[in-house]
């Protein structure tokens, strides 16, 4: 590996598995520079890395820059494809979003500017990714410790869903109580609000064209059918005039062929 190499504004830091493991896999980074500044990923203290391998995970991730550069590393997030978004952020630690599979792309964010120049500067001397203080499980370990993780203790998600339950039924209660409020004012006039007359059912601009056309939908069927019933009868009394009338021209080309086909000897 050429020491501080450089490739179209990004520079190349080798990465190794392991002490032991030879081969090297190269991680293109830079800083992370963009119009959209977002509190997830800060400018001047993120590092944009392009070409992260499938067995990197961010709890690795984030270790091997600390421990490569003394300084520590606040959070590593994860990409399919870079972006300026911030990062899905788990609302349980039972439900998880999948994890993105494959290469991606990372963003590592140090706690202070100078763990990015560091990161930056240094560029010639491998990442390791799996250390004995830091471990990175394969094979049969890595499959077993993710099967467990995947048990979820009963009593801890029980009191997960009954606690996201009663934060949902307060902020349910906590906006019925303010619509109520806005609903009257002191001439008795009623404001309607998205919840009608009926509680319950969404007054949506949306739902009221849906509603709206499924009306005009059926009274122009209805129409349609109110108009057409005398054509509808004329059509079916004139239909069966026509099967009679080629009934009767049937019977006479039947008895015109039997009087053609009849045997006559003398």
């Amino acid at each position: 590996m050429i020491p501080n190499m450089e490739i179209q504004g990004f520079k190349v830091i080798p990465l190794k598995f392991s002490k032991e493991n030879t081969a090297q896999h190269s991680l293109f980074v830079k800083e992370h520079s963009v119009r959209e500044v977002t509190e997830s990923k800060p400018p001047h203290r993120t590092l944009f890395v392009l070409n992260v391998p499938p067995y990197c995970t961010q709890k690795s991730l984030k270790e091997a820059f600390s421990e490569r550069n003394g300084f520590s590393v606040k959070a590593v997030h994860f990409h399919k494809k870079p972006t300026s978004a911030d990062p899905d952020v788990e609302q349980s630690s039972f439900f998880r979003k999948p994890q993105v599979q494959g290469f991606k792309v990372a963003y590592v964010v140090f706690e202070s500017a100078a763990g990015l120049k560091a990161a930056l500067a240094s560029t010639a001397e491998p990442i390791l990714l799996s250390t004995p203080q830091n471990p990175v499980l394969t094979g049969c370990e890595k499959w077993a410790a993710e099967y467990n993780s995947n048990i979820a203790d009963s009593q801890k998600l029980q009191e997960e869903i009954d606690t996201f339950m009663a934060n949902y039924d307060a902020e349910q209660e906590e906006e019925k109580r303010k619509e109520k409020e806005e609903t009257a004012d002191e001439e008795g006039w009623v404001t309607v609000t998205k919840r009608g007359r009926k509680p319950g059912f969404s007054r949506k601009e949306s739902l009221h064209r849906k509603v709206m056309g499924r009306e005009r939908q059926k009274r122009s069927r209805k129409e349609l059918l109110n108009f057409y019933t005398f054509q509808i009868r004329e059509s079916k009394m004139k239909h069966i005039a026509e099967l009679r009338q080629k009934f009767e021209e049937d019977k006479k080309r039947i008895a015109a062929l039997k009087q053609a086909r009849r045997f006559k000897p003398f």
